[in-house]
């Protein structure tokens, strides 16, 4: 993003207090200005006068401990006013400083490496290829794909790889359908027969075993996940047609777990510095600004007897809730803006750019870890198809469905750009995408034989046992 070293910046800003103003200016106003969103038909605040030079009584040319003014600026501007908008001035000040000084050092880092960047790619164009497939093979069923989202995949690799460094050895994941097939296939290692089963409309329940099944965007998991670093078990929570009903329920499983890895007193919240389980909450923008469960969450997340030591928000802003634009859809400057009730940090990113998606989710994670408290992640991006596959959303959204189907996908333009750099060769990128349809290929011979794996008799036991105790009434106990 930028080579300029922050620690420079700082010691000019102490040694002058004008400067100091700036740079405090652009840390608190700087996501006013930030190229976070795109699909934007219209340029961020043209002006933001606490940005202007004149306002701290600066001038371009003007040299501070050996720093020039003009290249301080350009620094800032890259840092604050690039694909990452970052919220954070209003908490209290331990805060505050550390997020200052943890967000600049990344930055000062520059980017991944070739091995990370190529990565990423890979994952981004594979979720691009399953959706696809699926389009090719099930063009009559709705899956909500990932489409115009596929950075949500950077987020999730990025959490991944972070968890056991930070001490996260459980992942609790709440999440709604958009994308939610592509996770699974890709990072949750869920066997694409599976939902290629249950497209077709074969039971995802075996054969003698009473039971229902459910729809084919709330498929779950449960799982080890192995390669990164550490023990890693991550849960995909089953999820209610109810939006952002999960939400509550992520934090619930979670606290769970945690009682489990580090007991503590039900009520109380001292978890010994300890935050081994950690609880991912997906959010679509307009469900997340408009559903009271989401208040009720979040207003509940400080308490002794319900924290779980910070959630990790990201909101999946597509900008558009069905077929009503944010500006219909919410009162708020940003969808975010709930979260200011309990003063978390806020980290606006540019869904186009997965590598700001990723520096964003390891800050992200740090400050989870350092603090025990809420953090949520605004990826803006674009939704390429209607509500699902089957809606025509040019009747309803014209304008942003010009700028929509007039660009590339996500994962072709970052493609392109590691092309461009030398760090991706045509042919990698050609042998992913067919090394990934041919898997995708032979799964899909596997629908009429593959046979899910059967819950073994044991946990069905231990199941019916607390079942039964649940049921209990001790003896002289009437209940009417």
């Amino acid at each position: 993003m930028c080579s300029f070293c922050f620690p420079v910046i700082d010691a000019a800003a102490k040694e002058d207090p004008r400067l100091h103003g700036l740079v405090n200016a652009y840390r608190r106003c700087g996501h006013k200005v930030a190229n976070i969103n795109p699909i934007a038909r219209t340029s961020a605040a043209a002006h933001v006068q606490d940005l202007d030079l004149q306002t701290h009584g600066l001038t371009p040319t003007e040299a501070i401990s050996g720093s020039n003014v003009e290249n301080i600026v350009e620094n800032l501007k890259a840092a604050y006013c690039g694909p990452l908008g970052l919220e954070f001035m209003h908490m209290e000040k331990d805060r505050r400083s550390w997020f200052a000084d943890r967000y600049e050092s990344l930055i000062n880092e520059g980017r991944p490496s070739v091995e990370k960047r190529k990565k990423i790619a890979e994952i981004l164009l594979r979720s691009q290829a399953f959706d696809n497939f699926l389009a090719a093979k099930f063009s009559t069923v709705k899956r909500y794909g990932g489409e115009g989202a596929e950075s949500m995949m950077a987020f999730f690799y990025e959490l991944f790889s972070q968890a056991p460094k930070t001490g996260v050895t459980d992942i609790v994941v709440g999440m709604p359908h958009r994308g939610r097939l592509n996770l699974l296939a890709e990072l949750f290692q869920f066997p694409p027969v599976r939902i290629f089963q249950k497209m077709k409309g074969m039971p995802e329940v075996p054969a003698g075993i009473k039971g229902s099944g459910d729809v084919l965007s709330h498929l779950s998991t449960s799982v080890d996940l192995p390669g990164y670093g550490g023990p890693l078990h991550a849960t995909l929570l089953p999820n209610p047609s109810h939006l952002e009903g999960v939400s509550p329920v992520a934090v619930g499983k979670a606290r769970a777990r945690l009682q489990s890895l580090d007991p503590v007193t039900y009520a109380t919240a001292s978890w010994n510095g300890r935050f081994p389980a950690l609880a991912v909450q997906i959010h679509g923008d307009a469900s997340f600004a408009a559903q009271g469960v989401i208040m009720e969450t979040v207003a509940m997340s400080r308490l002794p007897a319900f924290t779980v030591g910070g959630s990790v928000h990201l909101v999946v802003n597509n900008q558009i809730g069905f077929t009503t634009p944010s500006n219909y859809g919410r009162s708020s400057t940003y969808v975010s803006d709930i979260m200011k009730m309990i003063d978390a940090p806020v980290i606006h990113v540019n869904g186009d750019d997965p590598e700001a998606v990723a520096l964003a989710t390891q800050l992200a994670m740090e400050y989870r870890q350092r603090f025990g408290d809420d953090v949520l992640l605004d990826m803006l991006c674009f939704r390429r198809w209607g509500h699902n596959e089957m809606d025509d959303p040019t009747f309803t959204n014209p304008l942003m469905y010009d700028a929509i189907h007039a660009r590339d996908s996500v994962p072709n333009e970052y493609a392109k750009r590691l092309q461009e750099e030398g760090s991706l060769d045509a042919s990698e990128k050609q042998r992913v995408i067919a090394d990934y349809m041919a898997f995708l290929g032979d799964q899909f011979k596997l629908i009429d034989t593959y046979t899910p794996p059967v819950r073994t008799k044991e946990r069905l036991h231990t199941k019916c046992c607390f079942g039964e105790a649940s049921l209990y009434c001790v003896a002289g106990f009437f209940s009417f």
